[in-house]
């Protein structure tokens, strides 16, 4: 042991801040994307909300903002959405919400398998999905993404949509109104 050094782990990991963008999500806009900011925090704490930027030209963003209440209003026993705020005519917020830590333990049994999905499945996944599914809004047929933790880029990852969600939405978020 004389002259040997050892590194402990730290008794209280924390994660780290980390953000994920994903440029031109949705089929036929391709100036049209979002960023995800996951806040550091220590790893025992209930997952904290997840606020997502949306950036794109005007008109496919006031009709994003009106299809993104149908998530808001959907229910999971998981996760919920917050109402979208525009905050300018190209801009609009809102977050995911961890809904496990609302009202119960992780020791009374109950949610730990979704409390474990919610930390480790990249929220990006259940935007999509839910924009999909829920909104019936139609993703492209790649998704890229982009990985940056403690501000250095970790990875830039191309998915096909079907390694995603399945089936793809009908609407399109231009070309008509209404």
């Amino acid at each position: 042991m004389k002259g040997e050094s050892r590194k402990m782990r730290p008794s209280n990991p924390r994660l780290g801040e980390m953000t994920i963008k994903v440029p031109a999500p949705f089929a036929g806009i391709s100036d049209l994307g979002f960023t995800a900011q996951y806040r550091a925090q220590q790893f025992n704490e209930p997952q904290r909300d997840v606020p997502f930027l949306i950036e794109g030209p005007e008109l496919p963003m006031r009709r994003l903002a009106e299809l993104l209440q149908l998530l808001s209003g959907a229910e999971s026993s998981a996760y919920a959405w917050s109402d979208p705020v525009m905050l300018s005519d190209e801009v609009v917020v809102l977050a995911f919400r961890d809904r496990i830590a609302s009202g119960q333990t992780l020791s009374d049994g109950g949610g730990a398998a979704d409390y474990v999905m919610n930390l480790v499945r990249p929220v990006v996944f259940t935007f999509l999905r839910d924009c999909a599914m829920i909104a019936h809004l139609r993703l492209s047929e790649v998704i890229e993404m982009r990985v940056n933790a403690e501000r250095k880029s970790v990875a830039e990852i191309s998915l096909p949509l079907e390694e995603i969600v399945q089936p793809n939405g009908e609407r399109l978020l231009w070309g008509f109104s209404g």
